[in-house]
């Protein structure tokens, strides 16, 4: 409505001019596993170990992963121990892959970027496929996550390497890891080895603490030690095979930081963050439009803002460039739809990648 400020003056305040971008989550771990206690199949917040720890209780005797041990603490203290602040937890009733399914239909609807089955690794094909399933299943809800998964204890560079995943939103981490855990019976420390999946939770808090465009390469895992140490053949061949590699230099550092995708353009994990940053950032700028008018005003408003968000992303450095295009047909007015077509490229990346959004 326009307000009279002067006689014969007046001026109209309309909000679209001040809309922007919400905050946007890039860092957020969703996980589930079997703990002593908590609730179970419920989503618990969790800022820091010691609030996990609370919640969940703490672990039992490690006994080689063969007496289906605890998994949910020792995953959580390997992502606090390397950056991760907020994780979605959520403890399954067992260890069965139905329970485990159970547990992750908890977090489909929650903003997480990183999603991985706690102290479950490659050699277990049923959990595997309902962490791919849980990928497909969120992205096709617009939850859009990466998730991580490690190397079997023992399995060697012939299994490693000959895994079968293919995915730009599936990370396979090798190998395991050397850690200290206590027995509660005993109150002793001993060091053991622990699969690959616990290896991945330590990458999963890694890559949570970084920015979506700084890559987790050569950056060092704080870990005590590897299973195995590959010689610079076998790191190499690893590295081909799209196995996100662990190995001892200057402490234990990321070889490269790839999914498991066989197209080169989704090769890099900063590629996937980049562009699945830019699609949340796109629904959040555009959420506030809803129920305003379609016309070329409004469009142009958003347009606008989008450009705001986007030109943001280039000054960090997320983004080399992009182009924008917000636009309706006819019928796309009648219905309340536009049509949001980006071309994106991310830094470290040849590609340019084309995304095309419908928002109504």
């Amino acid at each position: 409505m326009a307000e009279v400020i002067l006689p014969g003056t007046y001026i109209t305040v309309r909000d679209e001019g001040l809309i922007s971008a919400g905050r946007i989550a890039s860092g957020y771990i969703g996980i589930v596993g079997t703990a002593a206690s908590g609730p179970i199949n419920q989503v618990q917040i969790l800022g820091s170990f010691s609030e996990a720890k609370a919640i969940f209780g703490v672990s039992d005797a490690w006994q080689g992963g063969t007496k289906n041990e605890l998994t949910l603490i020792r995953a959580l203290e390997q992502i606090y121990n390397n950056g991760g602040k907020t994780v979605y937890a959520v403890r399954s009733e067992g260890v069965t892959v139905d329970n485990y399914k159970t547990a992750l239909a908890e977090l489909e609807n929650e903003i997480v970027n990183l999603v991985l089955l706690a102290g479950q690794d490659s050699s277990n094909v049923g959990m595997a496929n309902a962490l791919i399933a849980h990928l497909t299943t969120t992205a096709g809800i617009k939850r859009e996550r990466i998730g991580l998964i490690g190397s079997a204890l023992g399995d060697d560079i012939a299994k490693i390497s000959g895994h079968s995943y293919a995915s730009d939103r599936l990370i396979f981490v090798a190998p395991g890891i050397k850690s200290s855990v206590s027995d509660p019976a005993t109150q002793t420390v001993s060091q053991v080895s622990l699969p690959g999946s616990y290896l991945a939770a330590a990458v999963a808090g890694l890559i949570a603490a970084l920015p979506v465009q700084s890559s987790p390469t050569n950056k060092t895992v704080a870990i005590e030690g590897l299973t195995t140490n590959f010689s610079a053949s076998q790191l190499e061949q690893l590295v081909q095979k799209r196995v996100l590699v662990v190995e001892k230099r200057e402490g234990w550092r990321v070889v490269k930081g790839i999914t498991t995708a066989t197209n080169s353009a989704w090769h890099q994990i900063t590629t996937r963050r980049i562009v699945d940053y830019a699609i949340y950032g796109v629904r959040s700028a555009c959420n506030p439009y809803i129920g305003k008018l379609n016309n070329d005003r409004v469009r142009g408003a958003m347009k606008a803002t989008l450009d705001a968000f986007l030109t943001r992303m280039v000054e960090d450095e997320a983004l080399v460039g992009y182009s924008l295009d917000v636009s309706a047909t006819r019928a796309q007015q009648i219905a309340g739809e536009v049509q949001v077509s980006l071309t994106l490229q991310p830094t470290f990346s040849i590609d340019f990648i084309l995304v095309t959004m419908y928002l109504g």
